[in-house]
């Protein structure tokens, strides 16, 4: 299932991986962020080109507790993704609401 979470306002990508890693620490969870590619093929020459995508992130020790996607580095954003349920996560209701709330405190929100 993916949640759409919204922020108050837009933050660089950079922070926005960051606030979700040291969320997942301070939960105790180990964080995985991985950088996602296009390929594109350019013909005559024949050559490829990767362009960067997205950066998404595993949340999880053994099993994946939920997967956040969506955050794009270079750019500002105000919305990225929360993946969970099988197979991607299987982070509690409650616990994907005490990750939220950690990664707004170390993104300077505060908790309305």
């Amino acid at each position: 299932m993916a949640i759409t979470v919204y922020l108050p306002k837009a933050v660089p990508g950079e922070s926005l991986e960051k606030a979700c890693i040291d969320a997942a620490e301070k939960l105790g969870y180990k964080a995985k962020s991985k950088d996602e590619f296009f390929e594109d093929y350019h013909l005559g020459s024949v050559h490829n080109h990767k362009v960067y995508y997205e950066t998404n992130i595993r949340i999880g020790n053994l099993l994946p507790a939920l997967h956040v996607r969506g955050i794009r580095k270079g750019k500002e954003q105000n919305y990225f993704f929360i993946w969970k349920g099988f197979p991607l996560g299987f982070a509690s209701e409650k616990k994907v609401e005490e990750y939220l709330r950690a990664v707004s405190e170390s993104l300077g929100f505060q908790d309305t």
